[in-house]
């Protein structure tokens, strides 16, 4: 429980961190004046001011922030945020979204040069050495042979004894197309489960196209060059973005017609829950849960909503297209804390649901 409540920090610090140093990087590159850089939120432990910049660390280690001059009120400095160009303005707000997508690659890049299991790809189609390869149950069909012989959810396939002779299986198509060629036999299964080896008597069904009654995914590591991982990572981050981005579109257009969307959304307590899932497999997990919450946070972030960076890129966009500032600064500046008082009341409602949903198990 200790490693996962380290880990747990450690993972959304890195995440909201890399974010702001996006944020922070272009601030100082354009000469904005970076008033402070925190590590947590307040009370404060620890300041130290380097040039005009201080740098914090606060007793609540949970991600960061960036303070700039004329971000939040009005300032006549012509180095303060809100008397920027346009172009330089939006590069701000978005350069917190970009830094989460390249620390989803880098992490990515560092997965697959060790060793990793493709998060969205077929492990076929990256060009590398397939270390070690497993069939996961991913489901189990309700009265299915499966589920009638005791196999469960994560089981490892392993093998399959007919007639006294042993069957490996390479792919989840060489397992489908073993149980569909065998229909209404009896056979010995043998998986791992939780680590440990088991068996289990099976009587393959007759007269349905699935006679195991499982549905499976291959779970492939490839390892890849290190010359070669940049641009395998760069696709898997591409793909993941891609899956992200649709998903989050979906979710976002049931939110007022589907009662049932509650439960595909999850907060900062079903965040923890997979944490102490991805310790429990190791550290290749570990990135794997990082570089897709990463991902999560950029999509989420440039979502044009107010307290949002999207929602300051709005503004961008609006003023851009008016040639002029038609939303005075403390109208907007309202607007978001308006929003981010909002968004606190969301983090709290879904983390209410995400204990409920546990309670209810």
């Amino acid at each position: 429980m200790i490693l996962t409540i380290i880990t747990f920090v450690v993972i959304l610090s890195l995440l909201v961190l890399a974010h702001e140093f996006g944020h922070f990087l272009v601030a100082k590159k354009t000469g904005i004046k970076v008033e402070e850089f925190a590590i947590g939120f307040p009370p404060r432990l620890w300041s130290k001011k380097v040039g005009e910049t201080a740098y914090s660390i606060n007793a609540v280690p949970l991600g960061g922030y960036v303070k700039m001059l004329g971000e939040v009120e009005k300032s006549k400095d012509p180095r303060a945020f809100e008397n920027q160009s346009r172009g330089v303005r939006f590069s701000v707000a978005v350069a917190g979204v970009v830094m989460n997508i390249v620390l989803a690659w880098v992490i990515l890049m560092l997965g697959f040069t060790i060793g990793m299991s493709p998060i969205v790809s077929d492990y076929r189609d990256i060009p590398g050495e397939v270390i070690s390869s497993e069939i996961i149950v991913a489901t189990v069909l309700p009265d299915s042979a499966a589920e009638q012989a005791g196999i469960k959810q994560m089981d490892r396939i392993k093998s399959m004894q007919l007639d006294g002779e042993s069957y490996d299986f390479g792919s989840v198509e060489d397992l489908s197309e073993f149980t569909r060629s065998h229909k209404g036999n009896n056979v010995k299964v043998y998986l791992s489960r939780d680590g440990s080896d088991q068996s289990y008597d099976v009587t393959l069904g007759s007269g349905d196209s699935s006679p195991f009654g499982i549905s499976a995914v291959n779970n492939a590591v490839v390892r890849v060059p290190w010359y070669k991982s940049p641009y395998v990572a760069l696709r898997e981050t591409y793909e993941i973005t891609r899956y992200t981005a649709v998903f989050v579109g979906q979710l976002f257009s049931k939110v007022f017609t589907d009662s049932q969307v509650k439960e595909q959304v999850g907060g900062p307590v079903q965040i923890y829950l997979a944490t102490g899932t991805a310790v429990k497999i190791g550290f290749v997990a570990v990135l794997q849960l990082i570089a897709i919450l990463s991902v999560n946070l950029a999509i989420i972030n440039i979502l044009p909503l107010p307290a949002l960076d999207g929602g300051r890129i709005l503004f961008i966009i609006i003023e851009t297209i008016a040639r002029k500032r038609i939303i005075k600064e403390k109208v907007e500046s309202i607007i978001h804390a308006i929003g981010f008082a909002l968004l606190l009341g969301l983090i709290v409602l879904v983390t209410y649901n995400d204990i409920a949903k546990i309670i209810a198990k």
